[in-house]
C-alpha cells in the first residue's frame, strides 16, 4: 500500500483518478480481477483524500462509474465470445472453481448475481460475462450493476478515509498512551519475574547423615581414661 500511496500521491489529481477508472475497467474487462489490486488502490485513494490530494467524492464517482461501464462492456464481450470465452487465453488462467461459482449465482440469481458478485473477488469480473455468453438482456442486470459499484466504491474508498483518519488521531493522542501502558506491562513482568525467583539459602544444609557420622565419628576419636 505504501507504493501505491507513493505513485498516487506524486501525481497531478486527475491522472490519480485516471489510474482508479483504469484499473477498475480493467479488472472487469480483462479477465485479470485476480492480479489488479482494486482494493489496495481504493483503500489508499480514500487515505489520500483525506489529506486533500484528492475528493473523496470524485474518488467514489469515477470508480462507480468505471464498475458501470466495466460491466457493460463484460458483458458485451461474453455475449460476442460466447462458449469461446471460457476456453480463451485469458478464461484458462481463470480457475475452473471460480467459473463454477459464477455460472451458479447466475443460475440461482440471474441479473441479482451481478450485484452479490460485485462483491466477491474475482466472480465479481467473471458475472457479467457469463451473463453475456448465455444471452441474459443487459436491461436484467443494468440495475443490479449500478447500486452495486456504487455501494462498492463507497465502501472501498470510504474505509480508506476514515483509516486514515482513525491512524492520525490514535498518533496523536493514543501514542502517548501506549507507550506509558507497553512500560507499565514491561515493569511487571520483571517484577513478578523477581518474586517468582526462589531466595538463596543463607547457608548450606549438611546433607542427610553427615551430622550422625560426625557423631560416631567424635565417639571414636574420644581418648578412653
Amino acid at each position: 500500500m505504501n507504493v501505491l500511496s507513493d505513485i498516487l500521491g506524486h501525481l497531478p489529481p486527475a491522472s490519480a483518478y485516471t489510474v482508479v477508472a483504469a484499473a477498475v475497467l480493467a479488472e472487469s474487462v480483462l479477465l485479470v480481477g485476480a492480479f489488479v489490486p482494486t482494493l489496495s488502490l481504493l483503500l489508499t485513494a480514500g487515505a489520500l483524500a483525506r489529506t486533500g490530494h484528492v475528493d473523496i467524492l470524485l474518488v467514489i464517482a469515477v470508480a462507480a462509474g468505471a464498475v458501470v461501464a466495466g460491466d457493460f462492456l463484460a458483458h458485451r464481450t461474453g455475449r460476442y465470445l460466447g462458449d469461446r470465452l471460457r476456453g480463451g487465453h485469458l478464461g484458462r488462467r481463470v480457475p475452473d472453481a471460480a467459473w463454477a461459482r459464477a455460472e451458479t449465482l447466475m443460475t440461482r440469481h440471474g441479473g441479482r448475481a451481478v450485484f452479490a458478485a460485485r462483491f466477491l473477488p474475482v466472480v465479481r469480473t467473471l458475472v457479467p460475462h457469463t451473463a453475456g455468453a448465455t444471452r441474459l438482456s443487459y436491461r436484467r442486470i443494468a440495475p443490479y450493476s449500478v447500486v452495486a459499484a456504487c455501494v462498492w466504491a463507497t465502501a472501498e474508498a470510504g474505509v480508506g478515509y476514515a483509516a486514515a483518519t482513525s491512524l492520525q488521531r490514535f498518533l496523536t493522542l493514543g501514542g502517548p498512551a501506549l507507550a506509558l501502558v507497553a512500560l507499565m506491562a514491561i515493569g511487571g513482568a520483571l517484577l513478578w519475574r523477581r518474586r517468582r525467583r526462589p531466595p538463596e539459602a543463607e547457608g548450606q544444609a549438611p546433607e542427610p547423615g553427615t551430622e550422625s557420622s560426625g557423631h560416631v565419628q567424635a565417639g571414636l576419636t574420644r581418648p578412653v581414661s
